[in-house]
């Protein structure tokens, strides 16, 4: 669910702002399969059920087919792609928030509260990785306001930069993202 509302909420900003690629492409919708990549969200799936068959130490990660975007259609290509680009993120944010108004002002089953809590957290996981400044990754678009579009592309592109990017997440950024998830998870439900 919050993949298909991740991947709608760039689909749905870039069309508000003249870009109607992924309205074409019929991924102007919440289904999840418009939003299935083949691969990533394969691995997502098979990684998700693995885990909750009891194989907690396996890492959960995947994605979603990236929404296509022509930011030739907008009158402000750089400030509109960012603004596309940071829909994503703020759509886990404001899934955690609704989330989260559920845990602390509704009385709900156990199960159902615990769901949401983990609910809570993965979205702000996800909003906060997302919003790394690191291509491929949403927040990279911050980059792009300081750099030319060559030196973008060349790093986005660059399959020595993304081994690289993978390894900083992992060695250095994947302490500082949870910890910081943990902490506004717990900010929100009122821990």
């Amino acid at each position: 669910m919050s993949l298909s509302i991740h991947e709608f909420a760039h689909a749905f900003v870039a069309n508000l702002f003249g870009d109607p690629t992924a309205k074409h492409e019929g991924r102007l919708t919440l289904n999840p399969l418009a939003h299935w990549d083949s691969v990533g969200t394969t691995i997502l799936v098979v990684l998700l059920a693995l885990r909750a068959f009891g194989l907690s130490g396996l890492p959960a990660f995947g994605w979603g087919k990236p929404v296509p975007v022509n930011e030739d259609n907008f009158e402000n290509p750089r400030l509109h792609g960012l603004q596309v680009a940071l829909a994503g993120p703020m759509s886990n944010f404001i899934l955690a928030l609704i989330f989260a108004a559920l845990v602390r002002f509704v009385q709900l089953p156990e199960l159902l509260g615990a769901v949401l809590v983990m609910a809570i957290y993965i979205n702000l996981f996800l909003m906060f990785f997302n919003l790394l400044p690191i291509p491929p990754l949403d927040g990279s678009r911050v980059l792009r306001l300081f750099m030319s579009q060559e030196t973008y592309y060349a790093m986005a592109g660059s399959p020595f930069f993304l081994f690289g990017v993978i390894f900083v997440i992992f060695f250095f950024l994947s302490d500082p993202l949870v910890r910081a998830t943990s902490y506004l998870t717990s900010l929100l439900i009122g821990g």
